[in-house]
């Protein structure tokens, strides 16, 4: 990380608050970290925006469905969107795959999903999304996948490993906790 520049400021009640304004030497992006003395780490206050590995946690992954996503959060940092494209559609692939639903054409797994319960009909479009995004990544043409697209796809398929695997295995670890905390 470059440092842009570092300055600091003082708040209402006199307390010195610092900023640094960082660049990332591969993708350029800017990252601001707010802090109450110049150059020390442990005065950190915050980190702006949050870190793109915090935002996008999702625990109780499948190993292979984590490695897919992973791999599309790689290539979306290194810029490479159709791959990332791809990789997304491969952790709806292998997500349904885990709900035992293996159907040949990824369409029929996510009318599967659908049908089954796991995820509603609402959510049907992003799914939709995702799987289009994909396809276009995949298979030559004229078209490429934008980083908004990918982007938005990350943000979707985020949004179903939670609903899928996030928020039950966060109930099942509260019941167990509750469950430890009767016997």
């Amino acid at each position: 990380m470059n440092v842009v520049i570092s300055a600091g400021s003082k708040t209402a009640r006199k307390k010195t608050r610092h900023h640094t304004i960082l660049s990332c030497p591969d993708c350029a992006r800017l990252t601001i970290l707010e802090h109450t003395t110049p150059g020390v780490t442990d005065s950190l206050i915050r980190v702006s925006p949050e870190s793109l590995e915090e935002s996008s946690v999702v625990k109780h992954l499948p190993d292979d469905v984590a490695k897919y996503f992973g791999d599309a959060r790689r290539a979306i940092d290194a810029d490479i969107p159709d791959a990332a494209a791809v990789q997304l559609r491969r952790t709806l692939e292998a997500a349904a795959k885990s709900r035992g639903i293996q159907e040949k054409v990824l369409f029929r797994s996510i009318e599967k999903l659908i049908a089954d319960g796991h995820v509603t009909n609402s959510f049907s479009g992003a799914l939709d999304h995702i799987r289009v995004v994909g396809n276009q990544g995949a298979h030559a043409g004229d078209e490429s996948v934008s980083e908004a697209q990918a982007e938005q796809a990350y943000r979707f398929t985020t949004q179903l490993l939670r609903n899928l695997f996030e928020v039950p295995g966060e109930l099942d670890a509260l019941a167990k906790e509750s469950n430890d905390s009767v016997e």
